[in-house]
């Protein structure tokens, strides 16, 4: 159970609470990644041998083939779509197990219900929303003359909406999660002025998790592994994705008791 003003939002304090709080709940990650491991592995494959070959064909400037970068693009959103869906099926089940218990989510997490499906459509709603004002603003850019900024703005713009978007929306995404609905708008003005607080907490997290995706990157090139075993590369890599996401969610479970008023 979570009383308000139970955790600190000091961006430091926060992180490394909720590096704790998903170490102390280690077991309970095993349990309810095993399903969605498999289909996030497979996903990040996916997205891996797209990437190269799209970059491939870029490589070849004037005899680059659009029909292939179109196939490329399409792949992309398909299994942008696709992950989603899974991280959306992990979220909630960890939300509630953060917040309410293993009777919350028994068993492997199959329990699968609306508040699946509406955490997922409210995640493909705000990359859509962060996409979309990176677009409009790559457009913008293009058609002034500054095509060269347009990709460093539009990509700019995307990662910091999303960011901003994902942080000052997180009471709402618990909220989903537990049955406990807050709207968007009552959201953004509960997370007024912890904005910041929120990323700071967020990027501190982020990095463990790229200095260990660097790590096992570095030790399998040095040692001739990424051509020998590249499924156990991102096997692991998977993993390191996986339990990065389970702490950005504690992150946010520990931040909610100070945006709303009652006890969850």
């Amino acid at each position: 159970m979570i009383t308000p003003g139970q955790q600190d939002l000091q961006p430091l304090s926060l992180a490394l609470a909720a590096f704790r709080r998903t170490w102390a709940e280690r077991d309970e990650l095993l349990r309810l990644g095993a399903i969605p491991f498999l289909p996030l592995y497979l996903l990040f494959r996916g997205l891996e041998k797209t990437q190269a070959a799209m970059y491939a064909e870029m490589q070849k400037g004037a005899d680059v083939d659009p029909n292939v970068l179109v196939d490329a693009i399409l792949q992309m959103t398909l299994i942008g779509l696709g992950l989603i869906v899974v991280v959306g099926f992990f979220s909630v089940n960890w939300i509630r197990q953060m917040t309410m218990g293993r009777e919350a989510v028994p068993g492997l997490g199959l329990n699968i219900g609306t508040r699946h499906f509406h955490f997922s459509l409210a995640m493909l709603a705000l990359v859509a929303l962060a996409f979309g004002a990176s677009l409009i603003l790559s457009i913008v850019f293009t058609l002034a003359g500054m095509a060269q900024l347009a990709l460093i703005v539009s990509m700019l713009v995307m990662v910091v909406g999303y960011l901003i978007l994902l942080t000052r929306l997180s009471p709402a995404w618990i909220g989903i999660a537990i049955d406990a609905r807050m709207p968007f708008s009552l959201a953004w003005q509960r997370t007024k002025g912890q904005g910041g607080r929120l990323i700071g907490a967020l990027m501190l997290t982020a990095l463990p998790a790229f200095a260990a995706q660097s790590v096992l990157a570095s030790i399998f090139v040095s040692f001739g592994l990424l051509e020998a075993a590249p499924l156990a590369f991102s096997v692991l890599s998977s993993f390191i994705s996986l339990a990065y996401m389970a702490v950005q969610l504690n992150l946010f479970v520990l931040a909610y008791p100070r945006f709303v008023s009652e006890v969850v």
